[in-house]
């Protein structure tokens, strides 16, 4: 499963703690590079509301300079269907049928619009729509880890939220962790935010929130790449022994969540199981 990078720099601070948090500060530099800005999108609807336009975006990465486009980036895409589930003309239909969408000049994204036919939604299963950029002009360079974008289509929705206690295990350590009160909190339909990150300590972890996101469609759950806490340059992402599957939801009051941390480019990521049970 591709996931979610974190494209925002950050100013280098260090930490003493137990995985070293730390935060980089990285500058511009290299080729143009365009991608999607996340690796996959969830489209819930639980009603029929007719169809509706939605844009998903393609964006500049990396400028080369850093300086603005003088030109206009067109950017290629296709349609993987050989791994998408959803079908055109039930789940959706496309709103430009070029195979193209283009940055222009001075721009710094563009959008893939979509039409979503809200009433045609399985209400029991998910479906996907799998789009990858295939190549880019202006001399623009596809990023490989941006290239897909899986729109994941849900007609049920979760109702995970709430308060939990929580067990913590991690893989190398032979300690456990039990907190009580860990607040799941629904972001918006199917996406939620955690309280805590593994086995750290909040007050250890300072930022907006030091919990990660993620998302339960029909029971299974996926956990975005992305930094932990949402600013320190550890990645908090999916352990990469999962095949794609994150977590479970057994049944209202439990479910389960498997993922790792450490940085980009690490041999050794320390990989934790998180066991909620409401209260």
């Amino acid at each position: 499963m591709k996931k979610i990078l974190s494209l925002f720099a950050m100013s280098l601070v260090i930490f003493s703690c137990d995985d070293d948090i730390r935060v980089e500060h990285q500058l511009d530099s290299g080729s143009k590079i365009v991608g999607f800005s996340k690796s996959f999108e969830t489209v819930s609807y639980f009603e029929d509301q007719g169809q509706v336009a939605l844009a998903f975006p393609v964006n500049l990465i990396g400028s080369g300079n850093g300086q603005v486009l003088g030109s206009d980036i067109e950017i290629q895409y296709e349609v993987d269907l050989a791994n998408s589930t959803a079908t055109e003309g039930v789940e959706f239909n496309f709103a430009n049928t070029s195979g193209k969408v283009t940055i222009p000049a001075g721009g710094t994204f563009a959008e893939f619009p979509l039409l979503v036919n809200t009433g045609q939604l399985n209400p029991t299963a998910k479906t996907e729509l799998i789009v990858k950029l295939t190549s880019a002009s202006n001399s623009t360079v596809v990023g490989e880890q941006y290239n897909a974008l899986k729109i994941i289509f849900v007609g049920c929705q979760s109702g995970v939220a709430g308060t939990y206690t929580l067990h913590v295990t991690r893989a190398d350590s032979s300690n456990e962790w039990n907190y009580a009160g860990e607040i799941i909190t629904e972001t918006s339909v199917n996406n939620f935010v955690t309280t805590r990150s593994g086995n750290y300590d909040i007050g250890a972890l300072a930022g907006s929130n030091p919990g990660y996101d993620f998302v339960d469609i029909c029971n299974e759950i996926t956990i975005p790449e992305q930094n932990l806490a949402h600013i320190y340059s550890n990645i908090l992402r999916p352990n990469s022994a999962n095949n794609g599957l994150d977590g479970t939801v057994t049944d209202i009051n439990h479910f389960q969540t498997n993922y790792e941390i450490g940085f980009t480019g690490n041999t050794v990521w320390r990989n934790y199981t998180s066991v909620y049970t409401r209260i």
